[in-house]
């Protein structure tokens, strides 16, 4: 062995020089700027299983393996976004669900300084693996550095703009990720189309970044990131390593408003998919074609239905237009989505219009059916 003297120095390259360029410069303080606009908002969401009895400890490091709560141990990890000054918080239910598809017993979250909240689920969404859970905030406790999320429009994305993906995985990482909109969604609705309702981003991000936020070059959340679409509704949340896909944030709120008011962990439905007179118009892509169309003064275009179901065994056909649900004007998908969540279970009237004139049907919003998820 050689003395220690005789052992040469390993020669290091001199550190290359920090970029001068001024469209460089500016571009790094911008992201910074817009990661720490964002960070605020995005929260690491972790749900706990009981111990199973005659479960050993061996083999593990104890801190990392160390739980907050006596008798529990980490089921999934994934992120969520902070909506509200009530501490609601949204994120994907699929992490939040146990082997045997039941919901987990306990579930916290951590902000990216440690700051820790007990958390309480509320009511979630299969069909779009959407969940809604709210911190415990103790008499007199505030949000303290969290801030409620910055909300964007999807309308005003293009193709090709950049979008940033933000979450908060477990552990040290952090993820804030550049891409651009490799594509839009094609509906806002997703009873037929989940894919395509999707927005879909060019960046690869952890599993742990499902529930984060897509947001745009003003640090505006534009959609939740989701998994890819999947019929096992059990499967551990995990990314595409090709895209991200984000749920529309409209959506999001939306449903998760409804959710909230109902405290349901169902997907209600009629049996059919909706276009907005927008949407309408570029699927056409035929101006005269659209303006020919007979339509009632505001709806929805039915584009889709499923057979059997409510809709298709009350005659409801593609082509028709959804009007109103039990007394309530439908003018948006918004509308539409939030009404059968707000009357599921529910026999309502429908108003239907076919051919210039208007129709009214009683349906039931049921439940929907495993048979009518599809993930293309």
């Amino acid at each position: 062995m050689l003395p220690l003297a005789a052992v040469a120095p390993i020669a290091s390259a001199a550190a290359p020089p920090p970029s001068t360029d001024p469209a460089i410069v500016s571009l790094g303080t911008a992201v910074r700027a817009l990661c720490e606009k964002v960070t605020p908002s995005i929260v690491t969401v972790t749900s706990y299983q009981k111990v199973p009895e005659g479960v050993a400890y061996e083999g593990q490091w104890v801190i990392a393996e160390e739980s907050p709560y006596p008798g529990y141990m980490r089921n999934r990890v994934a992120s969520g976004i902070l909506v509200d000054e009530d501490g609601t918080i949204i994120c994907c239910r699929s992490p939040l669900l146990l082997e045997d598809g039941g919901f987990t017993d306990v579930v916290d979250v951590e902000t990216s300084w440690g700051a820790r909240y007990d958390a309480e689920l509320l009511a979630s969404e299969p069909t779009i693996d959407l969940a809604v859970i709210r911190l415990k905030l103790r008499e007199g406790e505030g949000l303290g550095q969290l801030r409620v999320a910055t909300i964007g429009s999807v309308e005003l994305l293009e193709q090709g703009d950049p979008v940033f993906a933000a979450a908060d995985p477990f552990g040290s990482s952090r993820t804030f990720a550049p891409g651009i909109i490799m594509a839009l969604p094609t509906a806002a609705c997703y009873q037929a189309d989940l894919t395509g309702s999707f927005i879909h981003g060019s960046m690869a991000v952890s599993p742990g970044a499902v529930g984060g936020a897509l947001v745009n070059g003003a640090g505006e959340v534009v959609g939740m990131i989701v998994p890819a679409p999947t019929l096992e509704s059990t499967r551990p949340a995990a990314p595409e390593p090709f895209v991200t896909y984000a749920m529309q944030i409209q959506t999001a709120l939306a449903v998760g408003e409804a959710l909230k008011e109902k405290r349901t962990h169902e997907s209600p439905w009629l049996g059919f998919s909706v276009l907005s007179f927008d949407e309408l118009r570029r699927r056409l892509g035929d101006d005269a074609k659209y303006e020919a169309t007979a339509k009632p003064e505001f709806g929805l275009f039915i584009d889709d239905l499923f057979d059997p179901s409510p809709a298709s065994k009350a005659g409801v056909q593609v082509g028709d237009f959804v009007v109103e649900i039990n007394g309530i004007e439908i003018r948006s998908v918004v509308d539409f989505q939030q009404t059968l969540y707000y009357f599921s279970g529910v026999r309502v009237p429908v108003r239907f219009f076919r051919d210039g004139k208007e129709y009214l049907k009683l349906m039931t919003i049921e439940r929907r059916p495993p048979e009518a998820n599809r993930t293309q």
